[in-house]
């Protein structure tokens, strides 16, 4: 049985004891697990000035083990998959019509133009996290997913803030630099343009759970059209 990937720099440097140096690795732009995957042994010292050796060892030990554990991650994901199989979804179509809840830190929205809008969401994933200054907050809401759509529930006052109806969700993905970061697309009819919502999870998982049960919403989404059609007709 394999262990967790830490969702966080923060998190791994805290199980190596070398939480002391998590400045050092935010202001350097090596602030995501993904970078950290990516280090080079001279990186500790000609960018990060970490000095003590014995520091240094145990950051590329901590490394070494993560490339593993992230190997061996990938390849049970490629066993599961199975040619022809359909998606693996997490909930039931009853589930999805109830509506089911993540939680989420949100970075905000982006106006997105052109045809082409699903390829500027990465770079918009980028741009808001940028924006967000160290020890600022984020606001986290819960998102509640259903076949009709995404309602944004503030987690402090639990109070609905908005809601974005399924047929107006036009893309979700996860971002490909930083696989906590996920966002979908939504469409404002009366204005005419689109929006990029971008998000942060707590973990890898809960970011992948998250995209594939907005992915299923559209499916039942589609289910509940379709058999209403063949009501209609008898």
């Amino acid at each position: 049985k394999h262990g967790n990937m830490p969702g966080t720099v923060e998190e791994w440097l805290a199980t190596i004891d070398l939480s002391k140096y998590l400045n050092r690795f935010n202001t350097n732009r090596m602030g995501s697990i993904n970078r950290v995957l990516e280090i080079w042994e001279v990186e500790l010292t000609s960018i990060l000035n970490i000095e003590p050796i014995g520091h240094r060892k145990r950051i590329m030990k901590s490394i070494r083990d993560l490339r593993n554990l992230q190997s061996s991650l990938d390849n049970e994901e490629k066993k599961k998959k199975v040619k022809g199989a359909g998606p693996k979804w997490f909930h039931k179509a009853d589930d999805l019509l109830r509506g089911v809840d993540y939680a989420a830190r949100y970075f905000g929205c982006a106006k997105v133009d052109g045809p082409e809008s699903t390829k500027q969401a990465g770079v918009i994933c980028q741009k808001l996290q940028g924006k967000i200054g160290a020890g600022q907050k984020v606001p986290e809401y819960r998102l509640r997913i259903s076949a009709e759509g995404i309602e944004f529930i503030d987690k402090q006052t639990q109070k609905l803030t908005c809601k974005y109806h399924i047929e107006d969700i036009s893309f979700v993905s996860r971002d490909k630099a930083d696989l906590l970061v996920f966002s979908f697309i939504s469409s404002d009819r009366k204005l005419n343009i689109k929006m990029c919502h971008v998000f942060k999870a707590h973990t890898r998982n809960q970011a992948f759970e998250t995209c594939t049960t907005i992915a299923q919403s559209f499916e039942v989404a589609y289910q509940v059209r379709e058999a209403s059609k063949n009501k209609t007709k008898v």
